[in-house]
C-alpha cells in the first residue's frame, strides 16, 4: 500500500523566525519539486543531490529533476548547498547555521523550497541522509538486505526545522572492508558514511573509485598508527647500537617494552616525529592528531634516571608517560600551535597522576579495557566498572581533550554479542556530559552477530539523546516486519542474559556464561518461529537467514566448549568421540561461512586455525604414539598468559602453554615417555622463553604426572 508522507516540526534549535511554509516533493507518485545545487557545485553537493534523487526514486517512483542554480521564489524545489553558499543560491542564511562546523546539518523549510545544507562536505551528505532517514528510510547494515526503504506516493512538508552539530567530533566503529570482494568493501564503507562514522574509513585504492570516499566527505584521520614507540624508534633498528633508548628490566636493557623516556635521545626521537607529523596535520585538515602512543603492555623502565620520575607516584606510570609527552608538546606547540598528540591511558598508566597532568595539546585517549565489559560502569554493582569511573571523572577533571578508546565490538570470540543497550544508553550521555570529545571503538566486522550492536552505538555517537527504547522498538517493527515479535524475544534475551550486574572479561571462557544451553535453545525457537512468519517475505527471510549464520556459529562453538569440558570431567572413550565429532562440525562450519560476509574473512582464519588446535588434540592417537618430544610454540604480539589458551582436551587434562611479553615467541617441549599400555608415567618440558607456567624462569624444567591414558 502506497502512503503519503507529512513531516511536521521536527526539530528546532536555532530559534530563528521563519514563517511556517509547505514544501511538495512528489505528488501521487510524481515529482512536484525539482532539486538545485550550486553552479559551482562541489563534488560532495553534487553527490548529496544525486542520493536524494536515487533515494526519493526508489521510495515513490518519481525522479526530481536535478539542476544547477538557484530555484524560482515559487517553484517547489529541495536546494542542496554548504551554507555558505545558501546566499548565493537565493536562500537566507542565519548566523547559526553559517557558524556550523563541518559536519553541521540543515533541514528545512523555506517557503516552497527545502534547504538540505552542511557547514562542510561531510555536513552536506549528512544532511542529504538525514532527511532520507525522515522519510522512513534506515540503513542496518551494509548492502541492499541491510536498508529498510520506505514506499510512499506522496512527500510534503508543512515546517521542518533541523539545524545541529554531532554529539561527538570523532566517531570510529571499523576502518572500511577487509574482503576480496569489491563491491562489500564499497557497501560497508557505505554504511559508515550512512550512519556517521567519519574516522579512519580508508579511501578505495581500485581503479574507477578513486572518489568513492572523497564524494561522501572524506574521514578524518591522523598521523600514525596505534603503539606507535615500536614504529617511531623500533628495536630491530636501534637496539643493537643504542641499547640505552630502551628500557631497562631487571638490570639490564632489553629491546622489548616501553622506552627509556629520561634519555634526551628519546625525547629528541619522538620530537622529531611529531614535528613530521604537525607539519602534515597543517597542512591537511583531515588529520586530527599525531598518534605518539606507547607500545603496547608493561616493561617500563628501570632505571635510576626513570624511577626517579616514576616513582614520583607509585600507584602509575602515566606520571613519566606524561612527563616526556609534555616535553614534546611544548617543542611542537612553538611551532605549531594547532597540533595535537595522542597517548594512550591504559594499562599501567591508566590510573592518574597525584603530581602532573597533560599539556593542553595533548589528547588522552582513555581505554575502557579490561574492567568489565558485561555491567554499565555508572552501575554501582559494576566491581571493575566502578574503579574505571573513578578514574575517567579524574581524568576528566584534569585533561583539556579527552577521548575514549571502547571496545564495543570484542575482538576475541564471534558470537552473537549481547547489544548491552543498557550500557550505551547510560554511557554515552555521561560521556557528553563529562567532556569527551570522541570514540575509537576496536570492533571488528561481524555483521551477521553484531549488526544491531554496530547500529546502536553510531546511533547514539551522532546523537546521545537518542531514545534508545524507540530506536530498538522501530528496529523490530521495520526490519522483520510479520516477524517483529519473535526476533524481539531472540534479541531481548541475549540482551539480558546474566543481568545488568553481569561481568564479562572478554575471553572466550565467558562465553557458557552468556550463552547457557536453555537460552541457545529458546533462542533456536525463536529464529524458527521468525523464519516461519517471514516466508512470504523473500528480503526479511534473506535476514533472517543471514543472522542465522552467525547463530548457527555461536551454537556450534558453546556444543563444541560444553563437549569439550565434559570430556575432561569424564575422559571416557565415549566423551572423547563425542568431543571430537563436535569440534569437526565447529571446525567445518568455517568453510560454510567463506564469502558469506557474516564475518570478516581475516577473522575466519584467525578462529578457525585456532579452533583447529582444539581439534587436533582429540585427533592425537595415543596408541600410535611412541616415546619422543611434543612441541607447542606460540608468539603473542600483545603479550599473553597461557590461561586463556592452554587446554590441551582429551589429552593432557592441565595447563600448559607460554605466557609471554608483548612481541616475544617461545616454544614449549614435552618429552613423553610411553609405557607399556601406552599409560604415561610422568613427563617434562624444557621452555625458551620468558616464563613458562607452572615454571620458574628461562630454560626451566619441571616434573608432573598428568592423568592422561
Amino acid at each position: 500500500m502506497h502512503k503519503s508522507l507529512v513531516i511536521g516540526v521536527v526539530l528546532l534549535m536555532l530559534g530563528c523566525n521563519g514563517a511556517p511554509a509547505s514544501v511538495v516533493i512528489v505528488r501521487d507518485g510524481h515529482p512536484v519539486a525539482s532539486i538545485h545545487i550550486p553552479d559551482d557545485a562541489t563534488l560532495q553537493e553534487r553527490f548529496a543531490a544525486q542520493e536524494l534523487q536515487r533515494y526519493i526514486l526508489k521510495a515513490t517512483g518519481a525522479r526530481l529533476a536535478l539542476e544547477e542554480g538557484p530555484a524560482g521564489f515559487e517553484e517547489p524545489a529541495i536546494v542542496v548547498s554548504l551554507t555558505t553558499k545558501l546566499a548565493r543560491m537565493g536562500e537566507t542564511a542565519f548566523h547559526k547555521e553559517l557558524k556550523l562546523g563541518p559536519e553541521g546539518i540543515v533541514n528545512r523549510t523555506s517557503n516552497n523550497h527545502l534547504i538540505i545544507a552542511g557547514g562542510g562536505p561531510r555536513g552536506v551528505v549528512y544532511a542529504a541522509y538525514n532527511f532520507l532517514e525522515y522519510i522512513g528510510y534506515r540503513w542496518y547494515w551494509p548492502g541492499e538486505i541491510g536498508e529498510v526503504t520506505p514506499h510512499l506516493s506522496n512527500i510534503w512538508l508543512e515546517r521542518m526545522h533541523v539545524a545541529r552539530e554531532p554529539s561527538f567530533e570523532r566517531r570510529h566503529a571499523m576502518g572500511g572492508g577487509d574482503s576480496g570482494d569489491l563491491q562489500w568493501n564499497l557497501a560497508v564503507k557505505d554504511w559508515l558514511t550512512k550512519n556517521h562514522q567519519n574516522f579512519w574509513v580508508w579511501p578505495v585504492a581500485e581503479k574507477g573509485y578513486e572518489d568513492f570516499m572523497a564524494k561522501r566527505g572524506g574521514t578524518n584521520t591522523k598521523v600514525g598508527s596505534g603503539h606507535n614507540w615500536q614504529h617511531i624508534i623500533p628495536p630491530s633498528k636501534y637496539f643493537a647500537t643504542h641499547p640505552e633508548w630502551f628500557p631497562e628490566i631487571g638490570g639490564k636493557r632489553v629491546p622489548y617494552g616501553q622506552l627509556c623516556l629520561s634519555n634526551p635521545q628519546v625525547i629528541d626521537k619522538l620530537t622529531e616525529y611529531a614535528m613530521e607529523g604537525a607539519a602534515k596535520m597543517a597542512e591537511d585538515p583531515s588529520i586530527m592528531f599525531i598518534d605518539l602512543t606507547q607500545n603496547d603492555g608493561h616493561g617500563w623502565c628501570q632505571c635510576e634516571k626513570c624511577r626517579a620520575i616514576d616513582d614520583r607516584d607509585p600507584t602509575t606510570h602515566a606520571d613519566i608517560l606524561l612527563w616526556a609527552i609534555n616535553q614534546i608538546a611544548d617543542r611542537v606547540e612553538r611551532k605549531y600551535p594547532k597540533a595535537v598528540l595522542m597517548v594512550y591511558i591504559y594499562a599501567g598508566a591508566a590510573g592518574p597522576p597525584s603530581w602532573i597532568k597533560p599539556r593542553p595539546n595533548v589528547l588522552i585517549e582513555e581505554t575502557n579495557y579490561c574492567y568489565n565489559y558485561g555491567a554499565s560502569f555508572l552501575n554501582p554493582n559494576s566491581g571493575r566498572g566502578q574503579l574505571f569511573k573513578k578514574q575517567l571523572d579524574a581524568w576528566a577533571q584534569m585533561a583539556t581533550r579527552h577521548g575514549i578508546y571502547e571496545y564495543y565490538g570484542f575482538y576475541n570470540w564471534l558470537e552473537a554479542l549481547p547489544i548491552t543497550l543498557y550500557r550505551l544508553r547510560e554511557e554515552i550521555p555521561y560521556y557528553k556530559k563529562i567532556g569527551i570529545s570522541g570514540f575509537y571503538s576496536e570492533t571488528e566486522q561481524r555483521w551477521a552477530t553484531n549488526h544491531l550492536l554496530y547500529y546502536a552505538f553510531s546511533r547514539l555517537w551522532w546523537d546521545h539523546t537518542t531514545d534508545v527504547e524507540a530506536m530498538m522498538d522501530e528496529f523490530f517493527r521495520l526490519f522483520y516486519g510479520p516477524a517483529e515479535e519473535p526476533m524481539r524475544k531472540f534479541y531481548m534475551a541475549l540482551e539480558t542474559s546474566g543481568g545488568p550486574d553481569r561481568y564479562w572479561s572478554g575471553d572466550e571462557f565467558n562465553l557458557p556464561q552468556i550463552y547457557p544451553p536453555d537460552l541457545r535453545a529458546r533462542c533456536r525457537a525463536w529464529l524458527e518461529q521468525a523464519k516461519a512468519l517471514a516466508q512470504y517475505h523473500p528480503k526479511i527471510l534473506a535476514r533472517l537467514h543471514f543472522v542465522e549464520l552467525g547463530w548457527r556459529y555461536t551454537e556450534l562453538h558453546l556444543e563444541a566448549m560444553e563437549a569439550q569440558a565434559a570430556c575432561r570431567k569424564d575422559p571416557t572413550a565415549e566423551n572423547k568421540q563425542r568431543a571430537k565429532r563436535a569440534w569437526q562440525q565447529y571446525v567445518a562450519y568455517f568453510d560454510e561461512l567463506r564469502g558469506t560476509h557474516a564475518f570478516a574473512e581475516s577473522a575466519l582464519d584467525r578462529f578457525k586455525a585456532r579452533a583447529q588446535k582444539q581439534l587436533a588434540a582429540y585427533t592425537l592417537d595415543l596408541a600410535d604414539l611412541p616415546a619422543g618430544e611434543f612441541e607447542y610454540s606460540d608468539r603473542y604480539n600483545l603479550g599473553g598468559n597461557a590461561a586463556l589458551h592452554g587446554h590441551v582436551a582429551g589429552f593432557y587434562s592441565g595447563t600448559w602453554g607460554l605466557c609471554l611479553r608483548p612481541g616475544a615467541s617461545g616454544s614449549v617441549t614435552y618429552v613423553l615417555g610411553a609405557q607399556k599400555g601406552h599409560r604415561w608415567e610422568g613427563f617434562k618440558f624444557a621452555f625458551d622463553g620468558w616464563r613458562a607456567l607452572g615454571g620458574s624462569g628461562s630454560g626451566c624444567g619441571t616434573k608432573a604426572r598428568p592423568r592422561t591414558t
